[in-house]
């Protein structure tokens, strides 16, 4: 075999594995026997290519085409191709629903199919009658499959409505009957605290008022006394002005120093005044000879005594000069002397 030839059968197997990849991927059945059905809806609702088809819960196929189409009477519809893989009977009375299978939005086709029916099974490529179902009538069913139990539970809520009536109207009545009870003392009792409330409101409507005009009396006033204020901020920036260009802080710290200068003074006072005080006592007490001096009064007599008599010596000296020196001049004698008559030696 040539390489032309291998290159040939390579290539036709490459696009045969390429078609059929794809259209498996596609969601096609390659190999098992299959049938197509249609159906015609109004609204598609999101159903694509490849969305399932489900049957009794169980996927039996795919879709496989989804395309618009224009039904006899020139209206818009959306013809859906479902392929079913599996060896289900569709009979003619099967009904394909679009729902959703979930709330993030799945779509896929259900075929309802009842195994009772007598209808004959529909061909392959037949029409089959369609339906859209929301989220909730997927999930919950049709109504009349709902009916029992919208049944029990009526009766369920109109034997709970009876016991709750009953109960109700009777106030001794333990649960329900006691709760209504207490609520209409609850309400009664909010009633009259609601009326109390809207007479302190009202009494207190006068003081407020009251209250307003004094504080809108206080505003005027600042208002009106805003520019002495103002005068008086001034003189109080301009006084800290002039102080700050006084130096004051350098005179406080003189002041510092000669209060400083001043407690040495008196400390030495203190010391000089202990010491006097010490000098006193001791001459108090008759210490040295000072304190002999001022406290011998035999002493101060004869001193006195002395100072007296020193004092009329000295008189006596300058009144008779002659009494106690004689001068002579040019022979001339000396004249004798004469006791005056007032000698103050004599007072005594």
């Amino acid at each position: 075999m040539s390489k032309e030839i291998k290159l040939g059968l390579f290539g036709i197997i490459t696009v045969l594995g390429v078609v059929f990849g794809l259209k498996f991927l596609a969601g096609n059945n390659l190999l098992g026997k299959s049938k197509y059905y249609y159906i015609y809806v109004d609204n598609a609702k999101g159903i694509i290519p490849s969305s399932p088809v489900m049957a009794v819960g169980f996927k039996v196929g795919t879709v496989t085409d989804v395309a618009f189409t224009v039904d006899d009477n020139k209206k818009a519809k959306v013809r859906i191709e479902l392929r079913v893989d599996e060896p289900l009977e569709v009979r003619t009375d099967a009904i394909a629903e679009i729902l959703e299978t979930g709330f993030v939005g799945g779509k896929a086709v259900r075929i309802q199919i009842n195994p009772q029916s007598s209808a004959p099974i529909a061909k392959n490529k037949a029409t089959l009658q369609a339906r859209s179902l929301n989220i909730l009538q997927a999930m919950i069913g049709s109504p009349e499959e709902l009916h029992p139990y919208t049944e029990v539970l009526k009766n369920s809520l109109i034997g709970a409505y009876d016991t709750i009536s009953v109960q109700a109207k009777d106030p001794t009545a333990p649960g329900v009957g006691k709760m209504f009870n207490d609520m209409d003392i609850i309400l009664a009792d909010m009633k009259i605290t609601s009326r109390n409330l809207n007479r302190m409101i009202a009494a207190s409507n006068q003081q407020v008022g009251l209250i307003l005009n004094d504080l809108a009396a206080i505003t005027g006033n600042l208002k009106q006394s805003n520019e002495a204020i103002s005068k008086i901020i001034a003189h109080t920036q301009s006084i800290t002005a002039k102080l700050d260009s006084a130096g004051l802080d350098k005179t406080i710290a003189h002041t510092d120093e000669a209060i400083m200068a001043l407690k040495s003074t008196l400390d030495v006072t203190k010391k000089s005044l202990a010491s006097i005080d010490q000098l006193v006592s001791k001459a108090g007490n008759g210490d040295g000879s000072f304190a002999k001096l001022i406290n011998d009064k035999e002493l101060y007599d004869n001193l006195n005594k002395s100072s007296k008599n020193l004092d009329l010596l000295l008189q006596d000296l300058r009144l008779n000069p002659n009494r106690y020196v004689k001068v002579s001049v040019f022979g001339k004698k000396t004249k004798k002397y004469t006791l005056p008559e007032n000698d103050p030696a004599n007072k005594n």
